[in-house]
């Protein structure tokens, strides 16, 4: 939409094949994806920090493996391999000079408690395939027997077994023998591991479960075919990037259905139970079956989970209540001449446009179409002394019998006056009409941002979005997704 923090979930799916592209989108989570390297190169590793401690002196660690084993996983998370032995890991991006290698790690001594004397890891990140010269290498030796420079392993990842080893020759010709036997040669996590590390990263890297079901499923893929994890990352990835393309390019525009329950409640209720904890309103395939166990549409879908996840996945699916201070004000102004009478006689005034566009900008359906970011739906507060009463008594009259296609006509006239208030450029305003480039015929619908816009209205009666309504709130979610499925041709 108008923010990228409502972005088509869609356009937002990555799967990041490298750390640091991986550490962009989880930050601090990576840990959860960290898997420990075999015992021999952790040995190696605490070996060196044993020799840091023995010697007083820190200690350059040359070390190599093809591209995409982990050397700069490894060397980025040591603390958490090995706790007691290494504190954070520091990016060094800087020249390699004594002064710039001091100020980095006296920036490290300082973001750290006073009692913390564990050896701290200074990655040099930016350097491969360019060893350092002898100038460097001096600059290394003076900077590791400084008193800041003692307590520091000084990590420097290539890919060129040649190239590590005559830095590491070059370098003991200066210093003298290391402690350990260097260039440091790193392997990554065992091959029996990466289908789970390539499912986590599919699923922390998306905040959304079951994403394998998309059609890139990392069991599918064979480690034993790879030579490196980065190589088999690398190969699902470009997998899920495919398909993700072909999915948004089976329809001319990308396609948004938004489901929204018009009702007395003033709250989101049981919606909160039906959605993704992270994602607006963005609907949980998951809730929506465990609350339609035993109807014939939970049990059709269960057994197409997962057509399920990618129909929800494709359509972004998303779920909003309209409570009665913003539906009312929209029926008395828009509403058919039945609907604004009643209202009238109600003593329900017509407030003008402008307080329309004000209620709608305060609901949560609002904050969506304009692209507000929003973590989780927000509390309406006491129901309106107005627009509740005025709500049950058009609810008395019913909201069947096609009554409510009307109704639908006059939020679609609300939203038009809305999205042009809020200088959002929109076309192609329909409602009970099938849209120009497929053959679905929404509620209501419009093109917003080059993409499509589906509204789908429920009009009910009473505090509706309550527990006891979850079943029937699910049921409806779940066939409205049936029969977009079917009118995109995935089903018959």
């Amino acid at each position: 939409m108008t923010n990228s923090a409502n972005a088509h979930i869609l356009k937002e799916l990555v799967f990041p094949a490298r750390y640091e592209f991986l550490i962009e989108h989880v930050g601090s989570e990576v840990a959860r994806l960290v898997v420990a390297p075999p015992s021999e190169t952790l040995y190696s590793i605490e070996l060196a920090a044993q020799s840091v401690r023995a010697r007083g002196e820190g200690l350059f660690v040359p070390m190599y493996a093809l591209s995409g084993t982990g050397k700069t996983t490894l060397a980025s998370n040591l603390r958490t391999f090995l706790p007691s032995q290494f504190s954070t890991t520091v990016q060094h991006n800087g020249a390699v000079s004594f002064d710039e290698l001091k100020a980095a790690t006296e920036n490290a001594v300082q973001s750290r408690p006073a009692n913390d004397e564990r050896i701290i890891p200074l990655l040099v990140d930016h350097r491969e395939s360019a060893p350092a010269d002898t100038a460097e290498l001096a600059a290394i030796k003076r900077f590791l027997r400084d008193p800041l420079g003692r307590k520091v392993i000084l990590c420097w990842p290539e890919t060129s077994e040649e190239m590590a080893k005559t830095m590491s020759a070059d370098y003991e010709r200066i210093a003298g023998r290391p402690p350990i036997s260097l260039p440091l040669h790193i392997e990554g996590p065992r091959r029996d591991a990466w289908v789970a590390i390539a499912t986590d990263t599919l699923q922390l890297s998306n905040n959304v479960e079951s994403l394998e079901l998309l059609g890139v499923d990392p069991r599918d893929y064979d480690p034993a075919e790879f030579e490196t994890l980065g190589a088999y990352l690398r190969a699902i990835s470009d997998d899920f990037t495919r398909n993700r393309l072909d999915i948004l390019q089976r329809t001319r525009l990308p396609i948004r259905l938004a489901v929204v329950v018009v009702s007395a409640s003033t709250d989101p209720g049981v919606l909160m139970h039906l959605t993704n904890s992270s994602r607006f309103g963005f609907v949980d395939g998951n809730a929506l079956l465990a609350a339609t166990p035993a109807s014939v549409i939970g049990k059709w879908w269960a057994q197409r989970r997962g057509l399920l996840t990618q129909m929800i996945v494709q359509l972004d699916a998303r779920v909003f209540g309209l409570p009665p201070s913003v539906a009312i004000p929209i029926l008395r102004r828009f509403g058919p001449e039945s609907v604004s009478t009643t209202l009238a006689s109600l003593d329900v005034s017509d407030q003008g446009v402008a307080s329309i566009v004000r209620n709608v900008k305060r609901s949560d359906f609002g904050k969506y179409l304009l692209g507000i970011a929003m973590s989780t739906y927000e509390t309406r507060g006491t129901p309106s002394s107005v627009s509740s009463p005025a709500f049950d008594r058009l609810a008395e009259r019913g909201f069947t019998h096609g009554a409510d296609k009307e109704l639908n006509k006059a939020v679609l006239q609300a939203l038009k006056a809305f999205l042009e208030a809020n200088g959002v450029e929109a076309s192609e305003f329909r409602a009970e009409e099938k849209m120009s480039f497929t053959p679905l015929i929404p509620d209501t619908s419009f093109i917003l941002d080059n993409e499509a816009v589906c509204l789908e209205y429920t009009w009910r009666s009473g505090d509706y979005l309550t527990n006891k309504n979850r079943a029937a709130i699910s049921a409806y979610i779940l066939g409205k997704l049936q029969n977009y499925a079917r009118e995109l041709g995935y089903v018959e």
